[in-house]
């Protein structure tokens, strides 16, 4: 790990962290996971401005944030799911969307062979609106206003799995 980027190595410590908060939510460890995933998305926005303000910005960071960031928002909305927080529709959702963006980059690669990722807008709004969800539901809030936050969460999730097909498309 010596030739990792500072960068690389919080986003691998937010991977890590990942186990630790399905393990905690399942066993119900309340406040832990709520902690945990306040670290996991603190670390997000860090890794980030770390790699740039320091010029970081590797083919294995552009490769690890996003997948950190996917499989934080699966495994949370899976046992949100699991443990009836949210309804499961709302899971399959984000998981569909996931599906067709991976689905799309596998085809658009074997097409022209190209291996960039380029985050959208939509795209980045969506895994705020996942998290800053999910985070809520971790710290109690429901009701009503939970509600309206998955709805939001689901439209802009759906809205950017439709941008990131069209945009796909076009590049193929």
């Amino acid at each position: 790990m010596k030739n990792m980027t500072l960068a690389n190595k919080i986003t691998l410590i937010r991977i890590v962290l990942i186990p630790v908060f399905i393990i905690t939510l399942l066993q119900g460890l309340f406040p832990w996971p709520a902690i945990i995933f306040t670290v996991t998305i603190i670390s997000d926005a860090l890794d980030g401005f770390v790699a740039r303000r320091r010029k970081q910005i590797t083919p294995l960071g552009s490769f690890l944030d996003p997948l950190a960031d996917k499989l934080l928002m699966f495994s949370s909305y899976l046992v949100t799911a699991y443990l009836h927080s949210i309804p499961l529709w709302v899971f399959v959702v984000i998981l569909s969307r996931d599906s067709i963006i991976v689905i799309g980059w596998a085809v658009i690669y074997f097409i022209t062979g190209s291996t960039e990722i380029k985050p959208r807008l939509l795209g980045k709004m969506s895994t705020v609106f996942q998290m800053v969800t999910i985070w809520l539901i971790l710290l109690g809030l429901h009701g009503a206003i939970i509600d309206k936050l998955l709805i939001a969460t689901v439209c802009v999730t759906a809205l950017s799995g439709i941008d990131y097909l069209v945009t796909g498309s076009r590049k193929a």
